[in-house]
Formats: structure tokens, sequence, C-alpha cells
């Protein structure tokens, strides 16, 4: 019964998380395509701060690894997070319901409405944009749920530490790397004004890609020995017969045979991957909204975050499967072809990306000349 109770708070979570997509979409009517890319970014920096908390408190709730009862109430590294996931949730009801207000709109928009809903008529979406938009949004958001996911077991595996303690490690190492991460939501804007959206896409892609490369296990040496080591757990009773895998789950048949992934090159991927993946994503985001321009954002962004959930869905099913049967260095070339495919589509579908405001520019010029 606890396992279908997860399942079943697993979904619901799912479900409430298609609030993103309203969001988003309030974000790109309410304005302008100048400061539109700027407020997306603000938008993907306060989800970037939750990526910087949630590792955190996973740290804090490993270190009741042991667990104790309070009153029949079962508190341990398990359970503490849906605790604090019930009064996060409840504290963002009371904050919608207290502050939130949608009835803002700029004057922009009330003094350009006649023009933008002859422009609507004139112009259609462009789809073809769209779906490329879609697309590279799943491969961007599919780059870092592989390394979210596969964080623990390679910390794991490469260092020859036990679950509890792998899981420790990568909570500190995500929460410390998350914070570059928002640095990069912070300067994503300026650097998409000066150098173009476009091209900082394809830099992005090009970077995850360097990424995986830089996943392949190169040595030197192998994977540290698997060994087992007695399992602590909250009971009084101590049973040294009872072990836990230290290192590389055995059941792996590549844990006996393949290189070791130097810790420098761990690191440093995931550097990079943690500037490319906030970067790409929040161009991504603001082109979307760019290319609909004056058109409703809602049915569009709703959309987009169908794929990136679909993404962060089917990726970590895949790919932990994947690295079960053969390890990281399947992983790396499975991405890396996944990345470029990204790069591929970018430039040959980058002529589709225009936005709004410059196809109007562009239909202007015809008439007039």
């Amino acid at each position: 019964s606890g396992i279908n109770a997860e399942y079943g708070g697993r979904i619901i979570s799912g479900m409430g998380a298609g609030c993103i997509a309203l969001a988003r979409s309030h974000l790109g009517t309410v304005t302008s395509l100048d400061e539109r890319t700027a407020v997306v970014s603000r938008g993907s920096m306060a989800q970037a701060a939750g990526f910087i908390i949630g590792p955190g408190l996973s740290f804090l709730t490993s270190l009741v690894h042991k667990g104790f009862t309070y009153n029949n109430w079962e508190v341990s590294q398990y359970t503490l997070p849906a605790y604090l996931s019930v009064i996060m949730i409840t504290g963002n009801m009371l904050i919608v319901a207290v502050g939130f207000r949608e009835d803002i709109t700029p004057a922009e928009f009330m003094v350009n409405s006649i023009i933008q809903s002859s422009e609507m008529a004139t112009l259609r979406v462009k789809w073809s944009g769209i779906v490329i938009c879609n697309i590279l949004f799943y491969i961007a958001m599919l780059s870092f749920t592989v390394m979210e996911t596969l964080c623990t077991p390679i910390i794991q595996a490469e260092l020859g530490l036990s679950q509890s303690s792998a899981v420790r490690y990568s909570s500190i190492f995500l929460t410390c790397s998350s914070v570059f991460s928002l640095m990069t939501f912070m300067i994503a804007t300026p650097l998409g004004k000066r150098f173009g959206e476009r091209k900082m896409i394809g830099v992005a892609f090009s970077l995850s890609a360097l990424a995986y490369i830089l996943f392949y296990p190169m040595g030197p040496g192998y994977i540290p020995k698997i060994e087992w080591t007695p399992l602590q757990t909250n009971t009084s009773i101590s049973n040294s017969n009872v072990t836990e895998v230290t290192g590389c789950n055995w059941q792996n048949k590549w844990c006996h045979t393949q290189h070791r992934l130097n810790i420098a090159q761990f690191i440093a991927a995931n550097c990079i991957l943690l500037f490319s993946y906030p970067l790409g994503v929040t161009l991504l985001l603001s082109r979307t909204s760019k290319i609909l321009g004056p058109h409703p954002q809602g049915t569009v962004m709703g959309i987009l975050t169908a794929v990136g959930s679909f993404s962060r869905a089917v990726g970590p099913a895949i790919f932990t499967s994947l690295f079960q049967s053969f390890g990281p260095p399947a992983v790396s070339i499975v991405m890396l072809s996944v990345c470029s495919v990204g790069v591929v589509v970018l430039l040959f579908g980058a002529t589709h990306m225009h936005t709004f405001e410059r196809r109007i520019e562009v239909l202007n010029a015809e008439i007039f000349t």
C-alpha cells in the first residue's frame, strides 16, 4: 500500500505542475516583446531557486537516514520530504490566493490593441517554428534530467560509496552547482540581446554535446571494487548479517570491467551542463513566446510544458535502464547523439524561428517596396 500511495502522490504532484504552463502564459500575455526575455528569465530564475533549495533540503533530510517515530508519525529520509512538500504547497496556495492579480495589463497593449488585432488577422501563428522550439525544448530538458537522475548512482559507483552516502554527496554537489545555474539564468537575457537568441541556443546545445563527451569514462584505472557494509537501521537490534552494497551495484555486469570516470571530468561536465541547460531553456521559452507575438499563449505554453514533463517522465526511465545495462559510456554516446540532433535541427530550422515582430517588419517592407 505504501508503494501505491507513493505512485498516487506522484501522479497528483505531476497534475499540479500544470500551473507552470499558466504562469508562462500569463508572463507572455502581460509583457511586450522587448521585455519578454527578461521577464521569462526572471521566471526561470525563480524555478532555478527551487533547484537550489531542493537538493539542499534533500541533503538535510538525508541526515535523518536512521529515522525516528513521533506520535505514531514515521519521520525518515523518505517521509520527511513529503511533509515538507505539503507545507510548501500550502504556502504557495496562500500566496496565490492573497497576492496574485491577473487584471494588470500594460498600457502598451491598450494603445496597440487595434494594431495587434490587424496583425493577427494578417499573420497566422508560425507553427513550424513552434514545433522546432518544442523539439529543442525536449532535448534541453532531457539533457538536464539525465544528469540529475544519474548523479547519485554515478557518484556511488565512482567513489565507492553506499547509497545513503551517495545521496548526501550528490545533494551537496547539486546544490552548489545549481548556484552556478542561477547565475546563468541571470545572464541569459543580456547574452541573447548581445549575440542573438538563435546563436546562443546553438551555443547551449553545442556545450551540452561537449558535456556528454566529458561524461565518457576515460580512466585512469577501473571502478572501485564492490564491497558490502553492515546496514544501519533505526532498530535497537544489531544484525551484522544485513548488508548494503558499497560502490557499483553488483548486479550490473559492467561494474567489473569498465574504466573509471575521472572526478574532474565529472565536475567539468556538470558545470558545462549547468550553464548550457538554463541558457537554452530560458531562450527557447522566450523565443516561443515571441514567435506567437500577440496571439493567445495559453495553449502553446501548455504544449511546451507537456513536452518538458514528458521528457522528465520518459528520460529517467529510459536512461536508468540504459545505465544499469551498459554503464556511463552508453549514456554518454546516446546523449551526445541527441544533443547533436538538436544542433542539426536548429541549423536547418533557424529560418522558421523568426519572431512575430520580425515577420511584420518583413511583410511591411514587401508591401511598401
